[in-house]
């Protein structure tokens, strides 16, 4: 049993640090800007995972959504920070 929680949390843990995580505006004029992508979704939730994906498919350390509209659907871009 101590095996199997010790995985999941290892699992968890080499997932966090290889995924692309937001960053404010302040560490952002410290990190190089790499791209920009854009994304659309239901939700807001789904909205920020669709960014945080494509920015780690990119290689990006960070980013940062620029520009969010909902109506029907939730449609923003992001910029791509390492």
């Amino acid at each position: 049993m101590k095996n199997l929680i010790l995985a999941v949390v290892l699992t968890c843990l080499s997932g966090a640090v290889l995924a692309a995580t937001p960053v404010t505006a302040e560490n952002a004029q410290q990190l190089q800007k790499i791209g920009v992508v854009s994304s659309q979704a239901s939700t807001l939730n789904d909205f920020e995972q669709s960014i945080a994906a494509d920015a780690k498919q990119q290689g990006a350390s960070g980013y940062r959504i620029t520009s969010v509209t909902v109506n029907n659907h939730v449609y923003g871009t992001a910029n791509l920070y390492k």
